[in-house]
């Protein structure tokens, strides 16, 4: 074997060496995985500060139409978001299976409804994939990725610092 051949050899072996221990401490995150029917979703759960049953949802007329309105918690008036609507999917009515999953930054705080809670996980960042390009709603910004198990990955930053979600009417 040649000097450049065993210098290429150890490379190959420290290139894979790196990508095993890169693997074995790849970072993982814990998110909250829901439902909006027919679709399985997840978000990091560092934004969901609680998940709350809906009580009651007070709507508010002039409003669009993926605000559902509005609810007491704990004394705050929160939004209630319909992230079906930005995502294009059929709806289906509140149930008293629905539940709210409340979202925080420190700056922005609402409300997102769900059809239903699978529970909490964590996962490693390799175990995501690309968004879908196909995909053309409205909220397809708030989309990062897809997990192995299907469920898509919102962006709770995304949904939290988008300014298009604020409805910030002044009247005369």
């Amino acid at each position: 074997m040649t000097t450049e051949e065993q210098i290429l050899k150890e490379r190959a072996r420290l290139i894979a060496q790196k990508k095993d221990e890169i693997d074995q401490s790849a970072e993982a995150i814990s998110l909250i995985e829901f439902l909006l029917f027919p679709e399985r979703y997840a978000i990091e759960s560092v934004y969901v500060r609680e998940v709350l049953t809906v009580s009651e949802v007070t709507e508010i007329p002039g409003t669009p139409s993926y605000l559902l309105g509005v609810i007491n918690y704990r004394g705050s008036i929160l939004s209630v978001i319909n992230l079906k609507v930005l995502l294009g999917l059929k709806e289906r009515g509140l149930t008293e299976m629905n539940k709210v999953l409340l979202l925080s930054n420190g700056k922005m705080e609402f409300g997102l409804v769900a059809d239903g809670i699978f529970g909490s996980s964590e996962i490693h960042f390799d175990q995501i994939s690309a968004a879908p390009i196909n995909v053309s709603t409205v909220g397809a910004t708030f989309i990062s990725g897809v997990l192995k198990n299907g469920s898509i990955l919102l962006n709770g930053s995304q949904l939290l610092d988008s300014e298009s979600l604020i409805v910030n009417h002044k009247t005369k």
